[in-house]
């Protein structure tokens, strides 16, 4: 999971993404699938997904105010279901968009990812889930929920092995609703959408493309061997600055 210093291309190299291949199936998750995404760091899948060129380079994935809570549980795998919640003011919350989100993650393949979006205008003073919350996620086949604003019970959830991405923990779930389900949303500069495919671990969360997904383990290795290969250089008894470009594809013209 490198920070790929400098970069792999020459300089001049286009780099330009290509147009997304279009699927003509629904997507799966093979339980094969699924073992291998969660084996692997998020910075890595990041980092394969650039060698395909289906995406710019700054788009794919959420952005740092949106944190891991616990990272002790590895990398979280799942479709997203998109939802936004919204301050209704001094009237009682509507309750009918809760159960439009629960219908629609019961009928969603799992595993899924609860993406909560903040419309309240005032994020840290709410809480949109705690422990109740997260059993009936769970149940309905979720493993985490993401949001730019705050979750609650902390402890609790955390021994549930679910998985939590938030901008902070709040003590009270105040008063909001659901205002939309399945919608796109926006969370901290990346636009989701109901069924993407959602990776994160204590590094940050990225979109993997479905389209390039039975591709992705080749794509992992040579992420992995090319590090490999410029971490031991670099801690080698050759090492030069000089070396290292050449290596990059700098200074000789390589």
């Amino acid at each position: 999971m490198g920070d790929d210093v400098g970069t792999t291309r020459r300089p001049g190299r286009d780099t330009q993404p290509q147009p997304r291949r279009i699927m003509t199936t629904a997507p799966t998750l093979t339980p094969a699938d699924l073992d291998f995404l969660r084996s692997v760091d998020s910075p890595t899948i990041a980092n394969a997904i650039e060698r395909f060129k289906v995406r710019p380079l700054t788009d794919g994935f959420v952005g740092g105010q949106v944190r891991c809570a616990f990272p002790e549980l590895g990398p979280m795998v799942g479709r997203a279901l998109t939802v936004t919640m919204r301050n209704p003011g001094d009237r009682p919350a509507s309750r009918e968009g809760f159960w439009r989100m629960w219908e629609q993650l019961e009928a969603m393949a799992g595993p899924t990812v609860l993406m909560i979006a903040d419309h309240s205008g005032a994020p840290h003073r709410v809480a949109y889930a705690g422990e109740i919350m997260t059993k009936l996620a769970r149940r309905l086949g979720a493993v985490g929920m993401v949001t730019d604003g705050g979750l609650r019970d902390l402890a609790e959830v955390r021994a549930l092995g679910f998985h939590y991405f938030m901008r902070y923990p709040v003590v009270s779930h105040a008063n909001f609703e659901i205002a939309t389900v399945g919608e796109p949303i926006e969370l901290d500069g990346q636009r989701i959408e109901t069924g993407d495919l959602v990776h994160g671990d204590a590094n940050g969360i990225v979109l993997i493309p479905w389209e390039i997904v039975p591709e992705l383990p080749e794509a992992v290795e040579k992420v992995r061997s090319a590090e490999a290969a410029d971490m031991a250089f670099i801690d080698g008894p050759e090492f030069t600055l000089g070396g290292f470009k050449d290596r990059r594809g700098y200074g000789s013209g390589k």
